[in-house]
């Protein structure tokens, strides 16, 4: 009879812990009026309660005139990347520009969330009305509509800024330096980065060059796609499944980087080329310098999802003989970005220190009050923007 109480208790224990770590998840979205009314909103993504990226997604529940519901228990702690549809990726959301649109990210904590969004335009839409509102970026840039790819499914946008001085007489044979940056809807434009703040790289670059702080260079914007969680991990996490960063390495090095060497007036060595991103865009930043030691020579890795398949890519690192390679990493990491994201930036620092003394390439920042956000991450671009690409003196 005790045994039998205790286990009944146990099962009690383990059923609350169980209810408390669940987060009761509404997410409401506005959708645009032209929405046709016969037609399902829905809501896909990196979840299966999200249809794990499937073209369908999960039908939302329609609460009002343009308004519809998700509501669901999703795990405590669970990052979700996600987008509405309307039945299709032929119907997906976009920019109110017409643009790609970067993932929602959502991370879900408490017993109860509630998260409002707004569907700015659909795919099939866009180009009427108010989805076809000018880009809102300082200075000169070219856009590469929807760059195909052998090595990836979705085609993508591609944002190239160009310095003040590209344009300017007697400038035809000059050659820059060139930063390729994953995420490019977040980079440049408020209009299609995540929660309408971006990075501001434009304005960085803009003002670094103005001061006489940074050499001019060119930054290309590397739009994301449904894929990006698979395309920005090197390998499969357990929990999260991804890993097809090879591919998208292969894509960047082998097909954009030729193209934009083709269009524009690009220095094509190593010793001029770096590429960079926040987040996942970090982490396979990471893989890609590395992996190809022969084609750049910098890693901007801001606030690095190091924890991907429990901090695989600190072990791959020494793996792939860190210790030699000839170049610079920048990787940062804000003070409220949560324990484990901290904790495993904290062990890749402390890892190439101890593993790699002979490497002096890693420069490692903490930021207090830093969160995992663009407003953060463009408090401070400007600092790897001076490692890399600053005036020397």
């Amino acid at each position: 009879m005790m045994k039998h109480l205790k286990n009944l208790a146990l099962a009690v224990l383990l059923l609350s812990s169980s209810a408390a770590l669940a987060t009761e998840l509404t997410i409401v979205v506005n959708v645009p009026a032209a929405t046709p009314d016969a037609e399902k909103v829905c809501i896909t993504g990196n979840h299966e309660l999200l249809s794990e990226w499937s073209g369908a997604g999960m039908p939302l529940q329609e609460t009002g005139p343009g308004l519809h519901q998700f509501r669901s228990e999703i795990p405590d702690g669970t990052m979700l990347e996600f987008k509405f549809t309307r039945g299709s990726f032929a119907t997906v959301e976009k920019t109110a520009q017409g643009l790609e649109r970067p993932n929602r990210r959502l991370l879900v904590k408490g017993d109860k969330m509630v998260e409002r969004a707004v569907v700015e335009a659909w795919s099939d839409q866009a180009g009427s009305g108010s989805a076809n509102q000018p880009p809102m970026i300082t200075g000169n840039y070219k856009v590469l509509r929807q760059v195909k790819s052998a090595f990836l499914a979705p085609a993508r946008d591609v944002i190239v800024w160009l310095p003040p001085s590209y344009d300017k007489p007697g400038s035809s044979s000059r050659r820059y330096p060139v930063i390729y940056m994953h995420d490019g809807g977040n980079l440049f434009d408020p209009g299609t980065s995540f929660g309408g703040v971006d990075w501001g790289i434009d304005e960085a670059m803009d003002e670094g060059i103005a001061r006489g702080e940074l050499n001019d260079a060119i930054v290309v914007g590397i739009g994301n796609t449904a894929d990006r969680m698979s395309e920005y991990t090197p390998f499969p996490d357990p929990k999260h499944k991804g890993g097809n960063g090879e591919k998208y390495a292969r894509f960047l090095v082998e097909e954009l980087k030729p193209l934009v060497d083709r269009s524009f007036r690009t220095l094509k060595d190593r010793r001029n080329t770096f590429v960079g991103g926040s987040s996942l865009g970090g982490l396979i930043s990471l893989y890609i310098g590395v992996s190809r030691p022969e084609v750049f020579s910098g890693i901007i890795a801001m606030s690095p999802s190091i924890w991907w398949a429990n901090g695989g890519i600190i072990e791959w690192l020494l793996q792939n003989d860190l210790a030699s390679w000839q170049g610079k990493i920048w990787a940062d990491m804000g003070t409220r970005e949560g324990e484990e994201a901290i904790r495993f930036s904290r062990q890749l620092a402390e890892t190439v220190k101890q593993k790699c003394p002979a490497f002096k390439g890693l420069v490692y920042r903490e930021f207090s009050g830093g969160s995992h956000s663009e407003a953060s991450w463009k408090q401070r671009i400007h600092l790897p923007l001076r490692l890399f690409i600053g005036r020397r003196k």
